[in-house]
């Protein structure tokens, strides 16, 4: 039988802990060689979500192909089936496809019978359990970083304008960054509370020879005003919103950035 081979690591990050690319084309060449297939094809994923198999650039490649006329593969070979997808939406849909197309998806360590109905039974727990798996990581890693967030250390991205990130073991926070920045946020907050704009922002900064030749009016807005922004892009509510009193030094007294959103709040009113 010709079969192609597909490998898949989900990130940068678990490719340390999954199998990597490399031991996956040994287990899978060694798995097809004790049965005598033939490997005519591989197709690899490096550091691609298991969410979603649409946005994996050789998984639709290998689809395409299974579904051309002249294909030369009657069986796609995984490692475990979890590297075809954790999705259960997908495993559905595109085995169903390659089947209509003749083409089944066998995995070496996860051996079932796709023609019985008992490894039909085995192949979906398999899958169900992959979601799980997925799902559930999903939550703890979400746990986990809001408990960070609120012990006040740094969940992950860039340090805002004016501070660096620094290590507490293994925790990041934040410390304040060079004085011309944070002279800088500093001043940028005093014109904000005197009722100045974007764009005055920023031209005032410039005139009086800070170093603001990178700063838009649109960066200087969004340094201003926090928005609490959740993962789907809309804004959560103030009940949901983790504040850690004290967390990292300070750069702007509290009654300058009232003074701040004030005159920002009223000016978004009055446009």
């Amino acid at each position: 039988m010709n079969v192609v081979t597909y490998l898949r690591v989900s990130s940068e990050q678990q490719a340390e802990r999954e199998l990597s690319i490399p031991a996956q084309r040994d287990a899978l060449q060694r798995y097809a060689e004790e049965r005598g297939w033939n490997i005519v094809g591989e197709y690899v994923d490096e550091a691609k979500s298991a969410k979603s198999a649409d946005n994996r650039d050789a998984f639709q490649r290998m689809i395409a192909a299974a579904q051309q006329p002249g294909k030369t593969f009657e069986a796609v070979l995984v490692h475990k089936f979890d590297r075809f997808s954790r999705n259960r939406a997908d495993h559905v849909f595109y085995k169903a496809l390659l089947k209509k197309h003749g083409v089944v998806v066998l995995s070496a360590t996860e051996p079932t019978d796709p023609d019985t109905p008992h490894g039909v039974l085995l192949e979906g727990m398999l899958e169900v359990l992959s979601e799980f798996y997925n799902v559930n990581l999903k939550f703890e890693t979400l746990k986990g970083l809001r408990e960070n967030a609120e012990q006040g250390f740094h969940c992950g991205g860039r340090a805002p304008l004016g501070y660096r990130r620094t290590k507490i073991g293994k925790k990041v926070t934040f410390e304040l960054g060079p004085d011309d920045e944070v002279r800088m946020i500093r001043r940028m907050f005093a014109l904000a509370a005197q009722g100045y704009g974007g764009k005055k922002i920023v031209r005032t900064l410039r005139e009086e020879g800070y170093p603001a030749e990178k700063l838009a009016p649109s960066t200087v807005l969004s340094l201003l005003v926090w928005n609490r922004k959740n993962d789907r892009g809309g804004k959560n509510p103030p009940d949901e919103w983790i504040i850690a009193k004290n967390a990292h030094p300070t750069i702007i007294d509290e009654e300058t950035w009232l003074a701040a959103q004030a005159q920002l709040n009223e000016r978004k009113l009055n446009k």
